[in-house]
């Protein structure tokens, strides 16, 4: 198939990747909800955001695990779930399925080997804890949980982060890192999405990790145009977004409506490089 333009292309592929998704978790009534610029795109586009240039969906954590079982029977050979227990050097905190026989390469994993396929990035959605404390200690070992699982110095964010996560690294061995995820892990099942009024990711991203949401926002999802598709967005996207986003609805500067990763490399399933 001919495209315009390298983000025609890989818009094409992230939407089969999609589809696939959502037949697997319609089948086996596994939640997941389109997130971020994704459900922007559903809410204000009825599809991607023109400048955008990703799929981004969110899964209550027991789903994730649900999703990651019934993905070694049911999920087609043109993809691949991908995750820690999949992908022994994948250490990100976000899985993914991506799509065998393509590339989309990211400087973060550049230097691993890893699956490096175009993906669909799933987020793992927590219990949100709800005292102060509680909260801020759980946003700092969600910190340390994903420096564990990359087992690479933070970057971009100033050099006391750098060499402060340099020296944590360097005095942890492989398996006391394992261990730290894993006890981190247990406690955040602890705390689940449907046991939880407040909900929340648990990823590396500050941000992300910072934001809490009402669990009844989620609620089952609804069906929402997507492209020529309809996948699933959250009971109240509205408040979803304006919860992370603030007011939505009003598009960015013209000059800043452009596409925001830096691929190192892409190439589609037919071989075709951008």
């Amino acid at each position: 198939m001919k495209f315009n333009s390298m983000e025609d292309a890989l818009k094409y592929v992230q939407l089969e990747i999609m589809v696939e998704i959502d037949r697997i978790c319609t089948k086996h009534n596994i939640r997941y909800y389109l997130a971020y610029g994704t459900l922007i795109g559903a809410i204000r586009h009825n599809g991607f955001i023109p400048w955008d240039d990703d799929i981004d969906i969110m899964m209550p954590y027991d789903d994730m695990k649900k999703f990651a079982e019934v993905c070694k029977e049911e999920l087609d050979e043109r993809f691949f779930y991908q995750s820690p227990e999949t992908d022994a050097e994948y250490g990100v905190t976000i899985n993914r399925v991506r799509r065998n026989n393509s590339l989309l390469i990211e400087p973060t994993l550049a230097n691993k080997n890893v699956h490096q396929g175009i993906m669909v990035d799933i987020y793992p959605l927590f219990g949100a804890e709800t005292s102060c404390i509680k909260r801020k200690i759980q946003v700092i070992n969600a910190m340390r949980r994903a420096l564990y699982m990359l087992n690479d110095p933070v970057q971009n964010h100033g050099s006391i982060m750098k060499y402060g996560s340099l020296f944590l690294l360097k005095t942890k061995t492989a398996k006391m890192k394992k261990r730290i995820v894993q006890r981190i892990t247990d406690k955040f099942e602890k705390c689940s999405f449907d046991g939880s009024d407040y909900v929340t990711v648990l990823d590396s991203g500050v941000k992300e990790m910072s934001t809490t949401y009402q669990r009844s926002w989620f609620g089952d999802g609804v069906r929402h145009k997507f492209e020529q598709y309809e996948f699933i967005v959250p009971d109240n996207s509205d408040m979803v977004l304006k919860t992370y986003f603030g007011d939505y609805m009003v598009l960015p500067p013209e000059e800043q409506r452009v596409f925001h990763h830096k691929y190192l490399k892409i190439q589609m399933p037919d071989g075709i490089e951008y």
